[in-house]
């Protein structure tokens, strides 16, 4: 059975309701965001959400992201202290995801038995509509079986999923292509749990001071953070220079570079917005190794630098440029 695809880019209205009345039933669907595609349910169904760990196989110790429509949805699931309010100004809706205090009601299987609970209001108007006809939140994780490079377009879904999920909503491929940002206010500073589509800068400019980094105990609280992630079947080798790449180099590597490396060997763009689209293209080409030019450029891109180093896990420090 293959997993029902809905056309949004040529019938919106129409995926809508139908992604709708299937969350409604208690089914899992695939909804497009700005970051990646989510595989989400309604927060209310229990049955639902276990499912959702039990078809990415993820583990249950992993927090879920709540995503909302409307601004008056956070209240309902958490409190909203004032320095987070100011981040809601700014940010929402938008890639920032919010680390808050839990409200009675919500599962302990969206929040990992934490007495917090992630959320955010995607920018993507599709998946505010999608969210608000289901009639409550989404607990929506990246599309994708854990471990594996997150699903930027609905093909990566249907790869990951098969007919295992009920439906997925086609908004073709996601603007951003890397997940949100998490963070957390903490005695009135902001904790950056992960780097994400709003940059450590952007948060900084608004709060008037630097992000904090997490304790582990701190980093537990945030989704995608406490398994390997993005790792595609190649292996994944984080190299800054030239004699690395040529040492690395054998036959059935790619390089991922964001300019043409300095050896003679096929390459792909590296970009954030298409990282995890070409590490599944390299499995797709069956290549043994996947070889990343770490320059300057993409050693400041934190977000990007984060996802480069969960997917090359187990690596060596050392092969960072530092």
């Amino acid at each position: 059975m293959v997993t029902l695809h809905l056309d949004a880019v040529h019938d919106p209205a129409a995926s809508v309701m139908k992604a709708a009345l299937l969350l409604r039933n208690g089914l899992l669907v695939a909804i497009p965001t700005e970051t990646v595609y989510g595989l989400a349910a309604c927060i209310s169904n229990e049955g639902a959400l276990a499912n959702v760990f039990a078809a990415k196989r993820r583990p249950v110790d992993n927090p879920l992201i709540v995503h909302i429509a409307n601004r008056a949805d956070v209240y309902l699931i958490a409190h909203v202290d004032a320095l987070s309010e100011h981040l809601i100004d700014a940010f929402w809706p938008g890639a920032l995801t919010l680390v808050l205090a839990k409200k009675k009601g919500v599962s302990e299987l969206v929040t990992a038995g934490l007495d917090t609970v992630a959320v955010r209001m995607p920018s993507l108007g599709i998946t505010r509509d999608i969210i608000a006809a289901a009639g409550e939140p989404l607990a929506a994780p990246s599309a994708n079986i854990s471990g594996r490079p997150s699903a930027t377009t609905a093909q990566h879904v249907i790869d990951d999923f098969g007919g295992s999920i009920a439906a997925v909503v086609d908004a073709g491929a996601c603007e951003q292509g890397i997940e949100s940002t998490v963070i957390r206010v903490v005695d009135g500073r902001v904790m950056l749990l992960r780097p994400g589509g709003i940059t450590r800068q952007q948060i900084e400019s608004v709060i008037g001071s630097e992000l904090l980094s997490p304790e582990a105990q701190d980093a537990r609280t945030s989704p995608g953070t406490r398994h390997r992630h993005y790792a595609p079947h190649a292996a994944v080798v984080l190299c800054d220079t030239e004699d690395m790449l040529r040492s690395e180099a054998v036959p059935g590597t790619i390089v991922l570079s964001k300019d043409p490396p300095p050896i003679e060997i096929p390459w792909r763009r590296l970009d954030a917005t298409t990282l995890f689209a070409e590490l599944r293209r390299a499995d797709d080409l069956q290549v043994n190794k996947i070889l990343v030019h770490c320059t300057h450029a993409v050693r400041i891109d934190e977000a990007l630098m984060n996802r480069l180093r969960m997917a090359a896990e187990p690596f060596r420090e050392s092969d960072v440029g530092k």
